[in-house]
């Protein structure tokens, strides 16, 4: 069954009834569909009511690279409950079991900073450790995920024996791709985690929306997740029709793969290609390299001439936050490569029957 918006708030509407009658709602869509347009319009129609993570939560934390402290902005929604209900420990706990790593970090919420070392309490003991993109993304998830389990926790409680008042107004809680930047063995734990925390709150009204462009992401949770009151969905953007909610039945989206061939044709054909076309491209190139088992990733399936450019525009593309909201102009140079790039795929891999 699929349903059809041509706006956001249309789109929203949609989702929030499907939550009438489910605990979660799981959509996947690449970048540039409208996660975060999504996610955004939740939070906005009830500001009390939703405990949102998406990719501006990581603007509440900058590196200070002299330094090498994480500073956080304490004014921030997350962090003033960090604070005022004393979950620093939990946020250190959660980002080792996360890392299955040493790495522990320290929050002063004086100085507003995060320092990161391994604390061995002897002459091996390091501080002031730069983490690396993906731990650092762990890390921000870890902020998040501990106040979602402590209002899990509390909400388990009759109103008059809980510890805060603090958490009786959450409705819902909206997850917009937390995985961006981890690897495969991380992005496997913080499904599992997410799905348990999801199962801890089916008795209470807290519901969940995740969205994500990532597959294995998708297809983990969908199994963790398999019941009757859970609902997943494909989403997809067309500049005239607008966007489409597609049920999905089963834990891969990816007959998918078959519309993104025939979409970027589409667009090729009509030298109509936007930005969303590479980060669809993107996602049919995970998608083969995860069926293939190429350890190094769908890089390995780029083999023609502009290879080594596309490789640049796909990371970009993916990993610019604001593409969501942006799917502007792009430079001539980047669709020659997509075309001749995406032309090479078929061939070698034997797409040619989706033609």
């Amino acid at each position: 069954m699929t349903s059809h918006h041509e706006t956001i708030a249309s789109l929203a509407d949609e989702v929030l009834q499907s939550l009438a009658d489910s605990r979660s709602a799981l959509i996947y869509a690449p970048n540039t569909i409208g996660k975060t347009r999504l996610a955004q319009h939740l939070k906005e129609r009830d500001p009390e009511g939703v405990v949102l993570y998406n990719s501006f939560v990581e603007d509440v934390f900058t590196w200070d690279n002299q330094r090498v402290v994480l500073k956080m902005n304490l004014e921030s929604e997350l962090l003033e409950t960090i604070v005022t209900q004393g979950l620093d420990s939990a946020i250190i706990d959660s980002f080792q079991a996360f890392t299955s790593g040493r790495i522990e970090p320290r929050l002063d919420f004086e100085s507003g900073e995060i320092s990161f070392g391994i604390h061995k309490g002897d002459d091996s003991s390091t501080d002031g450790i730069k983490i690396s993109r993906a731990e650092e993304s762990i890390f921000v998830w870890s902020v998040y995920y501990s106040v979602l389990s402590e209002a899990i926790e509390t909400l388990c409680d009759s109103p008059d024996l809980r510890s805060t008042s603090d958490y009786d107004q959450l409705t819902l809680a909206v997850i917009d791709d937390p995985v961006s930047s981890m690897d495969d063995v991380r992005i496997v734990s913080v499904a599992l985690a997410l799905a348990e925390l999801i199962k801890r709150a089916s008795e209470l009204g807290l519901r969940f929306v995740i969205a994500t462009h990532h597959a294995l992401f998708f297809n983990v949770l969908f199994n963790s997740l398999r019941r009757k009151k859970n609902q997943a969905y494909v989403l997809k953007h067309e500049l005239v029709a607008g966007w489409s909610l597609k049920k999905q039945s089963n834990d891969s989206p990816f007959s998918y793969h078959l519309g993104i061939v025939e979409d970027l044709q589409s667009a090729i054909s009509a030298n109509a290609i936007e930005r969303g076309h590479f980060n669809q491209f993107r996602a049919l190139l995970e998608k083969t390299a995860n069926f293939l088992g190429h350890s190094g990733g769908w890089g390995d399936l780029l083999t023609g001439p502009d290879a080594v450019l596309l490789t640049k525009v796909l990371n970009l593309y993916s990993h610019d936050r604001f593409s969501d909201l942006d799917s502007s102009e792009v430079a001539e140079e980047y669709k020659d490569a997509l075309k001749s790039e995406f032309q090479e795929f078929l061939k070698a891999f034997r797409w040619e029957a989706a033609s």
